[in-house]
């Protein structure tokens, strides 16, 4: 760097500099309901966007942009009725709002990016190991507290019912129970009656995620 400051986080990684901006939490949202739950966020889509999502039920987590609004969706499978609550951490590349008192940051550009109140996305972690045998369909981790994870696919069932073909997808959930977390894949639907799955289309990914206390 030229000139401003170099600032680090606990694990050493260095998450400002003259030219960048930290990830940091926009804000909490919470919603709930049954089978799927869709919360509509405004976002500016020139900034990075990451959603961060648990659930104290099973379901999976899909996301999208439209236009200047993050659609954040949470589905049980559909033999799963049970209402949960859904809570989605969105960390963004956004302005800061600059603070009553305290220390603020601007870059070169004139964009305010770190104050005494910003909460900067660290301490990412990966949960399984991409392509290797405990990735993806095979994914299974209970963590002590309570995460979050970015929506991720973790594969494709492909089978036949009366000679057509169908497919289900399989996503992953992060469930919370009030004291851990269970991460794992979880299929979108059940199987139709009378049907018969093939081959799994694992995609062997890995998933991130965060502990989200310290975000709260």
């Amino acid at each position: 760097m030229n000139w401003g400051a170099l600032i680090t986080a606990d694990d050493g990684t260095a998450f400002i500099t003259d030219e960048s901006t930290p990830i940091s939490l926009q804000g909490i949202y919470t919603a709930s309901g049954s089978r799927t739950v869709t919360q509509s966020i405004p976002v500016n889509t020139d900034d990075v966007v990451l959603p961060f999502c648990l659930a104290t039920g099973d379901a999976y987590f899909t996301y999208g942009i439209n236009g200047s609004i993050l659609n954040v969706t949470a589905q049980t499978n559909d033999s799963n009725s049970s209402p949960f609550s859904f809570t989605c951490y969105v960390f963004t590349t956004r302005a800061q709002p600059v603070p009553a008192w305290g220390v603020a940051i601007w870059n070169k550009n004139g964009k305010c990016i770190l104050t005494n109140e910003t909460k900067v996305l660290t301490d990412v972690v990966n949960i399984g190991t991409k392509g290797g045998s405990s990735s993806g369909m095979n994914l299974t981790s209970t963590r002590a507290g309570k995460w979050a994870i970015i929506p991720e696919v973790a594969g494709f069932y492909v089978g036949v019912i009366q000679q057509r073909p169908f497919q289900i997808g399989v996503g992953f959930t992060a469930r919370y129970n009030g004291s851990n977390t269970v991460i794992t894949g979880i299929m979108g639907s059940t199987v139709p009656a009378g049907g018969q799955l093939g081959t799994p289309l694992d995609m062997k990914t890995a998933v991130r995620a965060i502990d989200v206390s310290r975000y709260e």
